[in-house]
């Protein structure tokens, strides 16, 4: 699914959050990729609960592996639950951390319904991910809020990879919560041709 060098970033980012027992789930691409249709990508999107008391041992984690992070994007985050980057200035890979609460309903229901798989089938490596329901809910509110087409078609790859694995009564449900009705019925219509077509 990955090329080596993210292959690497993203187990090293992923030991380190378990290491240091920060709970957190992957989502964006890196998710989307496992549940559909594998895609290049040079980042990696998490969700983490960062408690205070746990920053300074992640800031100081993060620099040992000889990684870029600033205090001033991680006090941006809190202050405007903004994301905030881990890079590999060698590769130019990175993680972007967006730091959630599990106060909302959309956030305790993904953190309740995460699920660990391997990735990386040679190593045995895995990770907690966003479930397949809720990468979708994600990529249908990023797509209302910057329109990048990559969203519906991974979506779409999601939906005929998965087919009726998806609890899409769940996903409905989160569909009319975000308002993201009229995309959602689109990318439905556009799978049911496409299976029509196989």
């Amino acid at each position: 699914m990955m090329n080596q060098p993210y292959n690497v970033f993203a187990s090293t980012i992923i030991h380190l959050l378990e290491e240091l027992e920060i709970d957190y789930a992957v989502g964006g691409s890196f998710a989307s990729s496992m549940y559909g249709e594998s895609r290049s990508s040079v980042d990696i999107d998490i969700s983490i609960f960062l408690p205070h008391e746990k920053l300074n041992s992640f800031v100081h984690a993060v620099e040992k592996l000889g990684y870029y992070v600033t205090w001033d994007s991680i006090l941006d985050a809190i202050i405007w639950k903004t994301p905030f980057n881990v890079i590999d200035a060698t590769t130019g890979l990175k993680a972007d951390f967006f730091l959630v609460e599990q106060t909302t309903p959309l956030e305790q229901s993904i953190f309740q319904r995460r699920q660990r798989l391997v990735y990386d089938p040679k190593t045995g490596d895995s990770a907690i991910l966003y479930s397949p329901e809720d990468v979708i809910i994600y990529k249908l509110k990023w797509y209302m809020e910057g329109r990048m087409e990559k969203h519906p078609r991974d979506i779409g790859a999601m939906l005929l990879a998965q087919g009726d694995a998806l609890d899409l009564e769940y996903v409905a449900y989160w569909v009319n919560e975000i308002g993201a009705q009229d995309i959602w019925e689109k990318i439905l219509a556009d799978y049911q041709r496409r299976l029509g077509e196989r």
